[in-house]
């Protein structure tokens, strides 16, 4: 894409007084962000209406090619609090510009006066502006002036020599975040939306990093934060080991369906009696039909009870201390459940209202499922009233917070654990809340079944009745693939005291995986109507085997 010969907002100025000229941050904060932030990925605001954009802070950051201003900018909203981005700017001339190379993305406003003109961009575009962050952090640097300072912190395995030459490139992939690749052994995330106080993601990294119970982690190499006065510091980028890797668990399941579907399709054995899916907490391939293993695969059958062991062996970590009031492990008690209920009633009424509005943008086939749901409204409040009102037992600890396949790298036959950030719509604040780690489980479980799904509604869209056959076939996939890995979980947990009785584990997933799949109601039918029916197939089954029983 030639970036010269697409229309860039034009902005009037010297680059070094820029950031002192009140008629640029004018024009900055009322004419190029807010079209900029709307195109950007990594803004959440998009479909909001915005009443400010306000540059709060202007960190000048020295490179080899001139200044950087690392920017915080505050976004309004009429409806919810202000939040915060970070978004880092440098100035490349007309003469050092190539259109070729930078993406779309990168350009911000073209720059022109009566010396040199040239081209805004976001920062980590820009190699010297790259090479200045790792120097930061590998010299302990911190930056000060008229502005809160930048505080950078060098971690154990940070290699000195690893500064004397730094090859860097941004990673292209759609994220709330950014990244870069240092040297190819480090991964930098870089913050765009921040906020004060502890980030939970360098929170647990960091402990985990230090205490070495889990090391199916990316280890802390280095971080950045902006010091206020008053306030906790406020983390802008993170830096970690490079885990070399064959893509995330996500792929590898997706893959897997393909071949599964197809495998099915060849033995006709969507044609034939399906087996039972035996109400268990935990089945292995011993006890798999002989007919399932064949479409199924030992190998998947492997991955998944890896993914299990690995999931409870982080949990067993997150909760292995004594003195660290931030990971104790606490008792799940009665305050904890109204809690939970209170937020669960109030999100069955949300979704159900939106669902309720939206009953003609859900396929036609599961029009009348969803409105049987819809008129079973009261009696799923008084299930989870009932289910709630008992004791969990077990306890609450720190958990991942937001997990499923794409949180997980396959490495070779095994996993590593990433982005421990929590749930993104949630203040860090309450993702550092402890939870029952059956909420991870719940999750991870939710992500099997989207798996097995999604892969469906890609490839066989255009053969509905096929479509429908199938379906029935991915159901029983996902019962024996997630109580695989269900089952190991539970195994590697014994003795450790963090779960309930196996009679109370069953409520407590089936608790989280309605508040997912309601969740997730709600963001299919705002984005992708017919998705809609994978989380709706799984709260129509809830209310029929759970209420109509």
């Amino acid at each position: 894409m030639n970036i010269k010969n697409t229309a860039q907002p034009i902005v009037h100025g010297e680059w070094n007084e820029l950031l002192h000229d009140t008629r640029f941050i004018h024009q900055m904060e009322n004419q190029v962000l807010p079209l900029y932030f709307k195109r950007m990925r990594w803004f959440g605001g998009k479909a909001r209406i915005l009443t400010g954009i306000k540059i709060y802070q202007d960190i000048p950051v020295s490179t080899t090619s001139g200044i950087a201003h690392y920017l915080l900018i505050k976004v309004r909203y009429p409806d919810g609090p202000t939040e915060i981005y970070a978004l880092p700017i440098v100035f490349v001339s007309e003469q050092f510009f190539s259109g070729e190379s930078f993406p779309a993305e990168a350009i911000i406003a073209r720059l022109e006066n009566e010396s040199i003109s040239g081209y805004i961009i976001d920062g980590i575009y820009d190699d010297a502006f790259r090479s200045a962050l790792f120097l930061m952090m590998s010299e302990n640097q911190k930056v000060t002036g008229a502005h809160y300072p930048m505080s950078a912190r060098k971690g154990k395995f940070l290699e000195a020599q690893d500064a004397l030459q730094i090859e860097s490139r941004v990673l292209k992939a759609e994220q709330s975040n950014s990244a870069i690749i240092y040297n190819n052994k480090y991964f930098l995330k870089l913050f765009r939306k921040v906020e004060y106080g502890v980030n939970p993601d360098f929170e647990i990294i960091n402990y985990l990093t230090e205490k070495g119970d889990f090391c199916n982690i990316p280890a802390f190499v280095g971080s950045i934060e902006l010091q206020h006065p008053e306030k906790p510091a406020m983390l802008l980028l993170m830096l970690q080991q490079l885990v070399p890797n064959e893509g995330d668990a996500w792929t590898y399941f997706w893959l897997e369906m393909e071949k599964f579907y197809r495998n099915v399709i060849d033995s006709g054995f969507h044609l034939k009696p399906l087996p039972i899916k035996p109400h268990v907490l935990s089945l292995n391939w011993e006890n798999t039909p002989s007919g399932l293993r064949d479409l199924i695969t030992e190998e998947v059958c492997e991955r998944a009870v890896m993914l299990g062991r690995r999931t409870a062996e982080m949990h067993i970590a997150l909760a292995n201390t004594k003195d660290d009031k931030s990971f104790i492990p606490e008792n799940t008690d009665s305050e904890f459940q109204e809690k939970l209920l209170k937020n669960l009633l109030r999100l069955v009424d949300t979704k159900f209202d939106l669902l309720q509005r939206n009953i003609q943008r859900i396929p036609e086939g599961l029009r009348e499922d969803a409105q049987e749901m819809l008129e079973g409204r009261e009696r799923v409040k008084a299930f989870f009233k009932i289910v709630l009102q008992r004791k969990m037992d077990g306890k609450r600890t720190r958990i991942h917070g937001d997990y499923h396949l794409g949180q997980v790298l396959v490495t070779g036959n095994d996993y590593f654990i990433l982005d421990f950030e929590g749930e993104p719509y949630k203040l860090h604040d309450e993702r550092r809340d402890k939870y029952p780690p059956l909420k991870d489980v719940a999750g991870m479980m939710r992500s099997f079944r989207y798996a097995a799904y999604a892969t469906l509604f890609q490839k066989y869209e255009s053969a509905p009745e096929l479509k429908d056959k199938l379906m029935q076939v991915a159901d029983v996939w996902y019962h024996y693939v997630s109580r695989y890995f269900l089952g190991e979980y539970i195994s590697t947990m014994q003795g450790k005291e963090l779960l309930p009785a196996d009679d109370k584990i069953n409520d407590i997933l089936q608790v989280y995986s309605f508040k997912k799949a309601i969740y997730e109601l709600g963001y299919e039918i705002n984005n992708r109507p017919d998705w809609a029916a994978i989380p709706l197939q799984s709260l129509v089954k809830f209310v029929k085997h759970y209420l109509d029983a």
